[in-house]
């Protein structure tokens, strides 16, 4: 995977936008005879000479269209059906394909047998059938190719199905929608590829949607090219878990690679590809447009039969458990996860925000306490510049206050600007419930914020991480907790910096973030270009917040866009192979590609619950009730962690070697707070439901 290398030039919202999709249910036709085809430039090949082949002149074509400004112009050359030019409103993909349907793949050599069909059949105006039949080293490959355009949307298909009468090793099948290039191209495939010019992934392990998103730098076009979702896509005790995605800008055109190179005798592989396409030339349209015809095309639904518990009985057990959890270091605050020996201070101010409000739902005196000496403690941890300290390890000889967040080094200015804004709202609510001013908090507050706002770039983006002795700033990240937190901070203290501080992040996120969509920075565990889906629902929640404060639509329609955005991030359906549930958990980030499920610095549950009364998209809703469920589903029940949230759901790919249900080790600090905080504003807590002790 490479980093980014270039930026996109963000356009004004277009209001038209279109997209295609790509799909077929593959039917078993005729085979015939077809020559065997060598290609300096053929798909996979590593060579980036894009000279075509010999035998390239179209003889004949055949064409399907639709009302929707789809067209598919497939060639015949000299050496048969040929995938010819897809089209989107009169303007092409990408240059004619005149190599041939599908390709063959030598694992050892690289060297690229393309496949044209002998035979050919147009079945209607949107329809066709092609088939043949290749010699292979001694055996024999059938197969065949359905094409077909629906009238009432943009959507045509390509499902290629095949067979070989005896085993054939070395070789694998490459599926492709062109075979060359005239245009730049990246891709993002969450999360092995972010912005990149090239992924290689092989084994596939898609966390999300099953494929990729190819975009033009300018998003000019940009589109999904997928598995049929509805498919045992990527079963690793399958022959389809030998499945590969491959891409390089100008060398290797957008390709699946299936077989890994063992193709089986009497095995009928079957590869439903899709294609999805939007012209609309900026994030919100693009996006939007994708999924929506994604949700139709795949008759994506929610499941709703997951019930564990309602949100009373959630809360009520995480505040039993809470009482007497021995992560709990008093003065000081909770021991971040089992087995850990340090308190991540960061949260501090945060977890007290929300012990302070379970003071107020209870009445009890200990969550008061909890609450102040979990700030005390961390302003403690604050520099001469006014930086606040993340860390303290509670396990050394002497301890002290640090930033080596699980051995990432240096000050956080995202974890600084969320311990501004929840040392702020607890001195705030303190002040206005009992008429008590820290004023020692709200001192420390502001030095931190001071800090904060000169650490911006030049981009406008703030570092996710600034060098202890050099004082270094790293690449601008989306920094979600400053990005929600600022026009919040704004109010509170009417400080006006901030709000300009806000909108030249938002520029940042314009360009950089929707721009490229690359989304990073959100784990301050890790390299500021870790790529992870939960600053998507921190820019979520920034649209929705200034949508309230200034009714601007163009604001909904990106918090609309990044929350359909999120989907390609989401495990689409119920993996076959695993007995927890799947659908919408996701990669906790790249470096740890199990499937998690809960809200980390972010309020995922209660914005998916803002756009359904914002929209009435009834999809949003299922998806708040689905997450809210899964998240129930990770709670420790019993136990010395009991209300505790457990990192992971479930391993698909066996990245932890532990089995497939495994589910981590249960944190105590911030992920109980991220969903508790959201059941109250939610108002699905009642006082009631509590007992006072």
């Amino acid at each position: 995977m490479k980093p980014p290398t270039g930026i996109s030039t963000t356009k004004a919202y277009a209001s038209r936008h279109s997209y295609v999709f790509l799909t077929a249910a593959l039917l078993a036709g005729s085979v015939g005879l077809l020559s065997s085809q060598h290609s300096a430039f053929a798909v996979g090949h590593e060579a980036a000479d894009p000279a075509r082949q010999g035998g390239r002149n179209a003889a004949e074509t055949m064409v399907l269209e639709n009302s929707a400004g789809l067209k598919w112009e497939l060639v015949k050359t000299t050496n048969g059906w040929a995938l010819g030019t897809i089209s989107f409103h009169a303007k092409p993909v990408e240059q004619s394909a005149t190599n041939g349907l599908l390709a063959l793949r030598n694992v050892n050599s690289g060297e690229v047998r393309w496949l044209a069909a002998s035979q050919g059949e147009k079945g209607g105006p949107r329809t066709a059938r092609f088939s043949g039949q290749q010699e292979v080293a001694g055996v024999k490959l059938s197969w065949a190719v359905d094409v077909a355009l629906r009238d009432d949307l943009p959507v045509a298909g390509f499902t290629p199905k095949w067979s070989v009468d005896k085993a054939l090793d070395d070789w694998e099948v490459c599926l492709a929608y062109h075979d060359g290039f005239t245009n730049d191209w990246r891709v993002q495939s969450y999360p092995w590829a972010g912005n990149s010019e090239e992924a290689s992934i092989a084994p596939m392990r898609y966390c999300g949607v099953p494929g990729v998103l190819l975009y033009r730098p300018d998003q000019s076009l940009v589109l999904v090219f997928a598995i049929d979702s509805n498919s045992d896509y990527l079963n690793p005790t399958t022959w389809s878990g030998k499945t590969g995605f491959h891409f390089a800008n100008r060398r290797i055109v957008p390709q699946f690679r299936v077989g890994g190179g063992k193709l089986a005798a009497g095995t009928h592989y079957e590869v439903p590809l899709q294609l999805f396409l939007s012209d609309a030339g900026e994030f919100a349209g693009a996006i939007t447009g994708i999924m929506q015809a994604w949700v139709k095309v795949n008759n994506y639904r929610v499941d709703d039969s997951l019930e564990v518990r309602t949100p009373q009985k959630a809360f009520d057990l995480a505040l039993e458990g809470r009482r007497k959890m021995g992560s709990w270091k008093p003065g000081i605050g909770y021991e971040h996860h089992r087995g850990t020996p340090f308190v991540y201070v960061g949260n501090n101010p945060y977890i007290a925000y929300y012990e302070y409000r379970l003071h107020e739902i209870t009445g009890d005196k200990v969550w008061r306490d909890r609450a102040f000496e979990q700030i005390d403690f961390a302003i403690k941890g604050q520099q001469p510049g006014g930086v606040f300290h993340t860390s303290w390890y509670f396990d050394r000889a002497v301890p002290a206050f640090c930033s080596r967040d699980w051995s990432h080094d240096g000050y956080k200015v995202d974890i600084n600007a969320w311990m501004v804004r929840y040392i702020l709202q607890t001195w705030q609510r303190v002040k206005e419930k009992e008429g008590l001013d820290r004023q020692d908090w709200y001192q420390a507050a502001m030095a931190a914020l001071n800090w904060v706002l000169t650490q911006q770039n030049p981009d406008g983006g703030f570092p996710q991480v600034v060098e202890i002795d050099s004082g270094k700033k790293s690449e601008s990240v989306v920094c979600g907790r400053a990005l929600v937190g600022l026009p919040i901070v704004a109010k509170i203290t009417g400080d006006d910096r901030c709000l300009r501080a806000s909108a030249e992040q938002e520029r940042f996120m314009r360009r950089n973030v929707e721009g490229r969509f690359w989304y990073t920075g959100a784990h301050p565990d890790l390299p500021p270009g870790d790529f992870e889906q939960d600053s998507i629902y921190a820019m979520v929640e920034y649209w929705l917040d200034k949508h309230d404060r200034t009714g601007d639509k163009e604001c909904l329609d990106r918090a609309v866009a990044n929350a359909y955005y999120a989907l390609l991030y989401w495990c689409p359906k119920q993996l076959s192979w695993v007995k927890a549930p799947t659908q919408c958990a996701h990669s906790e980030q790249q470096h740890f590609n199990q499937y998690s499920v809960y809200c980390y610095g972010n309020r995922k549950i209660q914005c998916l619950d803002r756009l359904f009364k914002k929209t009435g998209n009834p999809l949003f809703e299922q998806l708040k009730n689905r997450v809210m469920q899964l998240n129930f589903y990770t709670q420790v029940t019993e136990g010395p962690y009991q209300g505790a949230i457990t990192e992971a759901i479930a391993d698909p790919w066996l990245e932890r070697n532990q089995g497939f249900e495994w589910r981590g080790s249960p944190y105590t600090s911030e992920l109980v707070a991220d969903l508790m905080l959201q059941l109250i504003d939610m108002g699905l807590v009642a006082p009631r439901g509590v007992q006072s002790r």
